[in-house]
């Protein structure tokens, strides 16, 4: 498959994406890894950037950054 067409797509709403990303949730995965949470953070602030809602990613990124203090992409 072509990297450049390849797309992810939050499926999930939104307030159960960024308990997952903060680790408040598990969304019923047996062991959810810390990658796999700064991943679905990732794709929270992807939708909120997409769909223009700027002032409420700025929050979410800054939550995420004080979580994941050794994530970059934060």
């Amino acid at each position: 498959m072509d990297q450049e067409k390849l797309r992810f797509r939050l499926n999930i709403p939104i307030g159960d994406a960024f308990a997952f990303a903060m680790g408040r949730s598990d969304l019923c995965y047996a062991e959810a890894s810390d990658e796999m949470r700064q991943v679905m953070g990732l794709l929270v602030i992807d939708n909120l950037e997409y769909s223009e809602q700027w002032r409420v990613s700025a929050q979410v990124r800054a939550s995420l950054a004080r979580r994941w203090p050794q994530c970059v992409a934060f």
